[in-house]
Formats: C-alpha cells, sequence, structure tokens
C-alpha cells in the first residue's frame, strides 16, 4: 500500500462513497495537475488579454450624414433631413430617430432596439436613403454603424511654423504610424482641410463675356485623366488612357479657359488667382501656445494598447524625433496605455494588499498552514479567471478590473467555509485525510447552493440594455466566473491540500508558527468568551423575543430607507470617473467671429493657469512652479466619450471652442481632477457674452442628472417655451452648466427675386446658382492628392465678397444682358437657426444641466421640475411635449429591465435554496436576511461621506452572496441538531454559536480584502470606492445582525408551526439537506 492508500482506512474515512470531493482528495497528482493548468494557462491568457480603459460598445445605432456645401440649416431640414426621416422611419427595430441640420451639414441618427441585427438595419437604411432624390448640389450620403472607437494615442505636431508645414509633417508621421505592424489605423486631426481656390474678379469676367460656371467648366474638361480604352494585337492587349489630371497651383493656371477668335489661348493663370491654400473654414489647435496639428492612432477590436504605444513611443524616440527640423515638436498629449498601466497596477497592489491581509486575518483563526493554502485558492482562481476571459472575448478595462476588486470580497466565501470546516474537524481530533473529506463534505452542499444562488443574483446583471449595460457587463461576467472556479477549486483541490497537513502540535514547527499559534490560542479564548457570553444572551434573547429583534432590524431598514429616500445619502446614478484631461467646452453666441471665441479661450486659459497656481499654494506654498500642457481649439469642442451623443462630425464653426488642461503626474501633489475643475470654475467666474461654458473632470458620460427634451409643432412657440424652462431651471440650487442647444442664430441676408427679375426670364434656379457660385464658389471637380481629397473652387476675388454692399452690387446674368442683384431681387436681414434639431420627426430643444451632489441630486432636481414648471406648462399648453434622457431616461430603463431579471432571479434562487432544503419557508428566511446588506452598505456610504451609484448596486449584490451563504450554513448547522433531537430553541442557539467563528472570518476578512480600495486616494480608483464600501461595510454590519436576525426568524417559523405537530413533522417541514447529504 501507498501511503496516501493507507490514510483510506483512517476514521471517518472507511466506507464513505468515494464521490468526487473524496477521489480529488485522495489523488495529490489530479489537484495538482489541475492546479498547474489553471495557473499556466491563465498566464498565458492574461499576457494575451488586449487592455483598453473602455470596453467596446455596440450602441446600435446608424447614422446617415449628408454634406450640403453652402446650403443653410433650413435647406438642409427641408430637402435632406426630413426626406431621409419620412423613407428611414419604418425600417424594422427603429426605436426613435434623432436629427441635426446645421450650416453644410445634415445628420440622421437611428437608434435601434437592442438586440437588432444592426447589419440587416443597416442594409435596409441605406437601400432607403439611395431611393431619395437628394439636391444635386449636396454630396452622397454616407450611411455608417455608430461605434464607441476612441483614439488610444493622440500626437500633437507643433511649432512656429506655417500650417502647411506642420500639417505635411503631421501626414509624414502619420504614414509612418500607419506603417507599424501594431497599428491598424492613424489620421490627421485638428487642422483645416486644402482647398484650390481659383478667385477671378468679376471685371476679367465681364471683358471676355464669361460666368464663374464657365470657368468652372473648362477647369473641370482641362483637368481629365479618362480610359480610352484598349488596343488589341497579336500578342497582348493594350490599355489606352488619356492623362491631364491636374494637382498643383501651377498645373491649374496653366489650363486654357478661352480661345480668342485670332487663336490665341487665355490661360486660367492670366485671369484668376489661384491659390493652393486652406479651406475659409474657423479650425485652429494650439498647444502651450504654439500651431498645432493632431496625429490621432486608434485600436481596433483584438488590438492591444500597451502593445500600440510601445510601438508608438519607439517609433517616435527612433524614427521621428532624431529627424524633426529646429523649431517644430510632438508631444503625447494623449496616451491610454498610461491610464491602463495605472489602473491595473493600482488593482495589482490592492489585490496583493487585501490578500495579505486576508491571509493575516485567516492565522489569527486557524492553523498557519491552513491559512496559506486558503489564500492560495483564491491565486489559483484569479489565473483562472483570465483563461476564461479570454475564452469569452473580455478584455482588461476598468470594469473588469472592478469585477476583480468586487470577487476578492466574496469569492474568499468558499474557501474559508471549507478551511473553517476542516478545522473544526481538526479540532475534534479528526486527522489528514479524514479531517479533510469530513470537513469539506459537512459544508459542500451549502457552499455549492450560495455559489449557485450568488451566480443567479449576478447574472440578472447580464440582460440590461444600453451602453449602461454593456459597460458594466463585464462585472457579472467575471464575478461569475471567478465565483464557479472557487467553488471548484475549493471543493475538489483544496480538500487535497488541506490533508497533508500535520497534526496540531505534531511537530516542525518553527518560532514564526508558535508565535503565530500562541496569538491564535488568545483569539481562541477571546472567542469563546465571546460566545459564550454576549453572544450567547443576544441569541436567547433573539429565540425568546423574536417579535422585539425583527421589528428593531425593520425599523433599521426603514430608517436606511428614508436617508436614501430623502437625500441624506445623495444618490447618483453614475458617480464621475475622472480622466488626466481636464477640458472646458466654450460656446458663443452663433456668428461671433473665431477671433473673439478665441480672445474668450485665452481668459479661460488664464484662469486655469490661476487655477493651479492658487492649488499649489494652498498644498505646498513652497513647491516649485507645475509643468502644464494645455490645448486650446476653436472651430470645435473637446470630444468626451459620451456613448448616448453618437460621434457626428459637424463642420467647424467659429464660435465654438475647447481648453483641455493635461494633468497627468498631479497626484504626487494631491491634485485631483475634480479638485482642479472646482477650483478652475472658480477662477473662471462670469464671462459676459458666453453663451455657455462647461468644465468638466469625468473621463466618460452616459449623459447629464439634467436632460430634457421640449418639443412643439410652433417653432416660435418652442423658444418662448424652452428659454421658460432654462430660466426656471436656472434658479435652482446646485444646478451649474445650465445648457440649451436652441440658439438665435446668426444674421442672414435673405434674397428674393423681384417680379422684375422673373420679366427678364431669370429663374429662382438659375438666380440662386449664379449667387451661390459668386459667394460660396462652384465646385469645378475634387483632387485626391495623398490622402485628402481636395475641392477645387471657382469664386469671385475675397474683396468683392465680404460684405452686404458687395451682393447687392453683384452682377447677376440675364438673357437679356446683366443687371445688378439689387434690380432683380430683394436683400433683408433675419436671424435663422444654426443648428436645427429634431426628435422623432419633430422640432425639439434640448435642455441639460449638471447637478453639485453636495447640494442637491439629479433626482431632487428633477421631480422639482417634472412637479413645477414642467406640469404648468403641460396644463397651459396640451401642443407642449417633453421627454427625459441623459442619466434619468438610462436610469429608468436599467430599473425597469433590472426589476424584471431580479424578480426571475429571486424565484431562481429561492428555487435553489428549496430543494435541498425540502421547505417553503426556510428560502423565504435566508431571502429575508438579505436586506441586512443594504442597511450596512448606507451606513458605509454615509461614514465615508460617498453618494450611492449603480456601482454601489453591484456591491450589494456581492454582499448578498455573503449573507446567504452565512444564513445558508446557520440555518443547515440548526438544522443537524434539531435532526439529533435537540430542542428548537437550544439547536438554534447552539447551532448559530458554532457557526459564529466561521461567519465572523468571512466578514473579516471579506473587509480587509477590500479594504485597501475603500480608503484608496488615487484618482484612478475612485469609481471603484462605492462598490468597495458597499461589500466591506455591508458585510461587516449584515453580521452583526445576521447572528441575531436569522435565528429570530427560526424562532418564529418554529412557533408558528402547528401545535400538535412532532418533531419528526416539523424536521419533514423544514429539514435541510439530510437526504442530499447523505447520498454525497
Amino acid at each position: 500500500m501507498t501511503p496516501r492508500q493507507e490514510k483510506v482506512d483512517e476514521p471517518g474515512v472507511t466506507g464513505h462513497p468515494a464521490g468526487p470531493i473524496a477521489f480529488m482528495a485522495r489523488n495529490s497528482v489530479a489537484a495538482n495537475v489541475l492546479v498547474l493548468f489553471l495557473v499556466l494557462a491563465g498566464l498565458a491568457a492574461a499576457l494575451n488579454l488586449v487592455q483598453e480603459v473602455l470596453p467596446d460598445l455596440s450602441l446600435d445605432q446608424v447614422q446617415v450624414l449628408v454634406v450640403y456645401p453652402g446650403a443653410t440649416p433650413g435647406e438642409i431640414e427641408e430637402s435632406v433631413v426630413m426626406q431621409i426621416e419620412e423613407r428611414v422611419r419604418g425600417v424594422e427595430g427603429l426605436d426613435q430617430l434623432e436629427a441635426t441640420a446645421s450650416e453644410g451639414f445634415g445628420s440622421v441618427v437611428a437608434h435601434f432596439r437592442a438586440g437588432t441585427d444592426l447589419d440587416r438595419a443597416m442594409n435596409e437604411v441605406k437601400a432607403e436613403v439611395d431611393r431619395i432624390a437628394l439636391p444635386a448640389e449636396a454630396e452622397r450620403p454616407e450611411v455608417r454603424e455608430v461605434t464607441s472607437q476612441q483614439n488610444v494615442i493622440r500626437l500633437l505636431v507643433h511649432g512656429n511654423v506655417p500650417e502647411r508645414t506642420l500639417k505635411e509633417w503631421a501626414y509624414d508621421i502619420e504614414e509612418g504610424i500607419s506603417a507599424l505592424p501594431e497599428v491598424s489605423l492613424a489620421e490627421v486631426s485638428g487642422t483645416r482641410p486644402y482647398e484650390l481656390s481659383i478667385e477671378v474678379p468679376g471685371s476679367r469676367l465681364r471683358a471676355l463675356g464669361l460666368t464663374l460656371e464657365d470657368v468652372a467648366f473648362a477647369v473641370r474638361q482641362g483637368s481629365l485623366e479618362l480610359s480610352a480604352g484598349r488596343l488589341s494585337t497579336g500578342d497582348e492587349e493594350i490599355l489606352v488612357r488619356t492623362l491631364g489630371r491636374n494637382y498643383d497651383q501651377g498645373d491649374f493656371e496653366d489650363i486654357i479657359v478661352l480661345t480668342r477668335t485670332d487663336g490665341t489661348a487665355v490661360r486660367l493663370g492670366e485671369i484668376a488667382s489661384v491659390r493652393d491654400g486652406f479651406a475659409d473654414t474657423d479650425l485652429s489647435l494650439r498647444f502651450n501656445g504654439r500651431p498645432a496639428v493632431g496625429v490621432d492612432v486608434y485600436r481596433s477590436s483584438n488590438e492591444k494598447v500597451l502593445e500600440i504605444a510601445e510601438a508608438v513611443r519607439e517609433h517616435l524616440d527612433s524614427e521621428i524625433l532624431p529627424t524633426l527640423p529646429a523649431g517644430i515638436g510632438v508631444e503625447i498629449w494623449k496616451d491610454d496605455s498610461v491610464d491602463v498601466s495605472g489602473r491595473l497596477g493600482l488593482m495589482i497592489e490592492n489585490a496583493l494588499l487585501g490578500l495579505a491581509l486576508v491571509l493575516a486575518a485567516l492565522t489569527l483563526f486557524l492553523e498557519v498552514r491552513l491559512a496559506v493554502w486558503v489564500a492560495i485558492g483564491l491565486a489559483v482562481s484569479f489565473l483562472g479567471t483570465f483563461l476564461f476571459m479570454e475564452w469569452l472575448g473580455l478584455s482588461v478595462n476598468m470594469f473588469s478590473l472592478m469585477a476583480l476588486v468586487l470577487a476578492l470580497g466574496i469569492v474568499v466565501d468558499d474557501a474559508i467555509v471549507v478551511g473553517e470546516s476542516v478545522f473544526s474537524q481538526r479540532e475534534r481530533g479528526a486527522r489528514g485525510l479524514a479531517a479533510a473529506i469530513r470537513g469539506t463534505r459537512r459544508v459542500s452542499t451549502p457552499v455549492i447552493f450560495s455559489v449557485l444562488t450568488t451566480v443567479t443574483a449576478f447574472a440578472a446583471l447580464l440582460p440590461v440594455p444600453g451602453p449602461q449595460g454593456q459597460l458594466g457587463r463585464p462585472i457579472p461576467m467575471v464575478v461569475i466566473i471567478v465565483l464557479l472556479i472557487s467553488l471548484v477549486e475549493s471543493l475538489l483541490v483544496l480538500p487535497n491540500h488541506l490533508s497533508h497537513l500535520p497534526a496540531p502540535g505534531g511537530g516542525g514547527e518553527g518560532r514564526l508558527s508558535g508565535w503565530l499559534a500562541r496569538i491564535r490560542a488568545r483569539v481562541d479564548v477571546l472567542l469563546k468568551r465571546v460566545v459564550n457570553g454576549p453572544l450567547d444572551r443576544g441569541l436567547r434573547l433573539a429565540v425568546r423575543q423574536p417579535g422585539v429583534v425583527l421589528a428593531s432590524a425593520a425599523g433599521l431598514l426603514v430608517v436606511t430607507l428614508a436617508a436614501v429616500r430623502s437625500g441624506v445619502v445623495p444618490n447618483q446614478f453614475l458617480t464621475p470617473i475622472e480622466g488626466e484631461v481636464v477640458f472646458a467646452n466654450l460656446e458663443m453666441p452663433v456668428g461671433t467671429p473665431a477671433e473673439r471665441t478665441s480672445a474668450v479661450a485665452r481668459q479661460i486659459e488664464e484662469a486655469g493657469h490661476r487655477a493651479v497656481e492658487r492649488l499649489l499654494r494652498e498644498r505646498d506654498p513652497d513647491a516649485d512652479p507645475l509643468e502644464v500642457a494645455v490645448a486650446v481649439t476653436v472651430g470645435r469642442q473637446a470630444a468626451l466619450f459620451d456613448p448616448l451623443g453618437g460621434n457626428a462630425t459637424e463642420a467647424a464653426r467659429g464660435h465654438l471652442g475647447a481648453v483641455q488642461f493635461k494633468l497627468e503626474g498631479w497626484e504626487r501633489h494631491d491634485i485631483a481632477s475634480s479638485t482642479f475643475e472646482r477650483v478652475w470654475r472658480d477662477e473662471v467666474g462670469a464671462l459676459p457674452g458666453v453663451r455657455s461654458l462647461t468644465i468638466s473632470s469625468s473621463l466618460i458620460t452616459l449623459g447629464l442628472p439634467v436632460h430634457f427634451n421640449l418639443s412643439h409643432p410652433d417653432p416660435e412657440r418652442l423658444a418662448a417655451l424652452a428659454d421658460e424652462f432654462v430660466a426656471e431651471l436656472s434658479l435652482i440650487d446646485g444646478v451649474f452648466d445650465v445648457r440649451s442647444n436652441l440658439d438665435q442664430g446668426a444674421r442672414e441676408l435673405q434674397l428674393e427675386l423681384k417680379p422684375a427679375g422673373r420679366t427678364l426670364n431669370l429663374t429662382v434656379g438659375h438666380f440662386a446658382s449664379q449667387v451661390r457660385s459668386a459667394f460660396f464658389g462652384a465646385e469645378a471637380l475634387r483632387v485626391q492628392r495623398g490622402r485628402e481629397d481636395v475641392g477645387v473652387f471657382v469664386r469671385l476675388p475675397e474683396e468683392e465678397r465680404n460684405s452686404a454692399d458687395d451682393v447687392e452690387r453683384y452682377l447677376v446674368r440675364t438673357p437679356q444682358g446683366e443687371v445688378p442683384l439689387g434690380q432683380v431681387a430683394s436683400a433683408g436681414f433675419a436671424r435663422s437657426a444654426a443648428t436645427i434639431h429634431r426628435m422623432d420627426r419633430r422640432r425639439a430643444v434640448t435642455v441639460t444641466a449638471d447637478v453639485d451632489a453636495a447640494i442637491a441630486t439629479g433626482q431632487q432636481v428633477n421631480r422639482a421640475l417634472d412637479e413645477g414648471i414642467l406640469a404648468r406648462l403641460s396644463a397651459e399648453d396640451g401642443l407642449f411635449e417633453h421627454t427625459y434622457g441623459g442619466q434619468r431616461e438610462q436610469q429608468e430603463q436599467a430599473n425597469a429591465d433590472l426589476s424584471r431579471s431580479l424578480f426571475l432571479a429571486l424565484l431562481v434562487m429561492y428555487a435553489l435554496m428549496a430543494i435541498p432544503f425540502g421547505s417553503y419557508v426556510q428560502p423565504l428566511i435566508i431571502l429575508a436576511a438579505v436586506p441586512l446588506g443594504a442597511i450596512g452598505a448606507v451606513a458605509g456610504h454615509m461614514l465615508l461621506g460617498l453618494s450611492l451609484s449603480i456601482w454601489s448596486m453591484y456591491g450589494l449584490i456581492g454582499v448578498s452572496g455573503v449573507v446567504v451563504n452565512d444564513s445558508l450554513m446557520m440555518i443547515k448547522f440548526v438544522n443537524d441538531l434539531r435532526a439529533s433531537g435537540m430542542p428548537v430553541r437550544e439547536a438554534i442557539v447552539t447551532g448559530a454559536k458554532n457557526r459564529f467563528r466561521a461567519i465572523l472570518l468571512t466578514s473579516v476578512t471579506t473587509f480587509v480584502g477590500v479594504a485597501p480600495l475603500v480608503f484608496e486616494t488615487s484618482t484612478h480608483a475612485q469609481h471603484l470606492v462605492p462598490l468597495a464600501a458597499s461589500v466591506g461595510f455591508g458585510v461587516l454590519i449584515a453580521t452583526a445582525l445576521l447572528m441575531l436576525v436569522v435565528p429570530a426568524l427560526l424562532a418564529a417559523q418554529a412557533a408558528l408551526l402547528p401545535r400538535g405537530a412532532t418533531q419528526s413533522e416539523a424536521l419533514r417541514r423544514t429539514n435541510v439537506y439530510s437526504t442530499f447529504h447523505d447520498g454525497k
């Protein structure tokens, strides 16, 4: 016989059915091979997992983009947007239509219901759009899926050199980066597109009897490259191609525009000024005061941020920086690898610290070797999780890391229950294999069903739709994986390792082990005093007067709910996740020149520098000045990752701007992004003439806490209602950054053909075409030059098209000759909306605002608006309608879906407990104990000054798993004692006392496991603190309540049994596990 075979005959083992637990406990090779597989495969998978800050999202949106150069928002709404809306409104699965019409640009976003086949929907949308007859001047519609793709690296090429020089260097850098095998896509950004502008004075046109359209036609015909067929010879086929494509200024100047009667040619360069430059748009980017151009590097779904970043940085250092001329520099403005590495390093640091604290706590209650094996089992479970994450296509991102934090607090439960049970067997004299098998079997069934109930609870989070559901989906998936692997490890691997432990006092203990044993002995003495003193008295009170205990617990629950409902504990659906860049998005009145917007942006930048100096003075007056990086954009606003807003790219507009401060490394000075945001906002103060200013430090948003869509069929009435609503909203305490997307629009010179013009046989179409060509430009052709599609426009010189007088003096050609425009058309100024917004085929105005959580919550503000101005406006005007958006819409949708899925989860959890219990009542007792975790979680939030959020709820579900496990174990022991003939009350008291050490150990290890994150100060971890606080404090306080509430519930159940029921009948009503256990 081998030594392991001999141990089979130890007392308590012989005669038991083999089963998987006994088989694995006896077979060290099988157990160790399983561990080795999980460790090695997990390590290999961990190295191969995709790393990203945020998971990829499927937004279920299809966008139709139409560029219509020179068209007003009203024109685009009528001739483009409304036609598209009408065609696509019948596509199957459509949930909502959202449209925008702005100058030269139209967008329609079709929102589809979750689960819709988006490829099919996009094909249907494209087929419908292709049937639309759009204006001839409009470009071909682009139909695309709206994705969450974000740049992972952004380089800024900067220097006090011409814009063309910067742009060409940016293209060279982008070409080199695109050639890297690790990079699939890189693009140049933040600069105006190239444009060839051919400017012909009106006098030259009249002298030659030409129009701008004639010149454009000549340019078009003089710059062609066409295939002319093929020649078939005896030996080969030869393609014939006419070459005549022009590319640069010199080529175009040589085009023949007109041939005189004497045969002489008039070339374009003789009558026109050809400018090879940039489109006349208001777009500029500056980095630390110097002109700049961006190069954005993107990541596809299977590429790794860290590998991309390393390749780009190496290429930058070895190939780019050494070749740059003097005066040009390249700065890495954004690098997601820094964020990923920082968050990953922080999580590893906290996980190792938590694991060490767990091990330390275990050694206070269990033997050192036993505690070490339990801790090793946790590490094995986490490594094995990486393997299944790779198989399921999960990445390493801030939400999967959040799941691992949550799992650390709850998976320790299984191993501790098994380890403590084996320890109890060893205390009773069992040794080696006998103690391991007997201890594991004793708790295997409740462990299995407690894990299954926790898995069920987390599975209820999987169906949550929308962006918030997709962002949070890695959390339940990862936790479920860890739970199942931990279950396998606890029941099939841990018993084998624990069977090798030497007998207590059997020798081989070192000085450290002896010291720890003495500490454990003192802890045991203290524990016994607690168990036989305060706990015993409390338990006997609970079984004698269960009504008092239950009423007290119910009172605590009512107080907790009241604290949440009243706002004593603030409730935010989504707490901000801070980034390293704090941005200020600026909007001036429409029509504001770019120069004025730039001047205001400089004021905001100066306020940011003052905020930096102020924060440094407050923290360390003697600190050296802090280096800051600042990017200022005019023409566009900073792009915050907002899945709800789509990713439409509109034309640059001079009244928009953005100022961004990069905060990398500021944690060394104890300056959080949110702190700088608050001080910056204070330093900016009130800026006259600014329409809206939004300052934010958030890395991601799912909308703002206050978001309303207002609609009315009368645009003027809608504008008045929106203004009234904004004024009322601005008066509410705690509300800031109130913004409406309704604007008065820029002044518009509206031309209308007079009867005199019609008598000259001048049509509206011919008249509009001439005016458009003169002042916007007639597009002759487009030239592919390098990576850019360059437009070639023919127009009047700038000095002939820069005032209203120039328009009225412009000579319009009629069949009877040329006449001044003022004679054939009337001109008048009016204002028109710069951007027209539509929701579900109706004009709409969106009003948003942020809320200071220290003063009010979004729920409180929304409730005040619902009961106040919105109720009044709806009563006064029956045509007025409003809907919710932003966080409120997401929260209501999530609550509705969660309510359904959690209800089903509760039914499954009930069934999972009712079947092995053989009881209808006792599963209800366990479920009744779940709210005890909420009392602790809310108390923890109140103690730390935190707001409740959706992440707090994820933590609360984790707490429910621990509570269910502890309750299951307690009731199992009580039922075993009752089955042995012990009276009901004595069985309840004794069973609860017997389980106190395991329950206390579970609670302590859970708390210390997440404690590093609860008290973490890094800005990278602040979004994790509510989750960790829910788990840590929820388990601690729930444990204290659980020890009294569950016995009280059991006593109340026993008291409600029929008077004539015998002991055996009572057990048949409430028995748990005995039949199930005997068959193991």
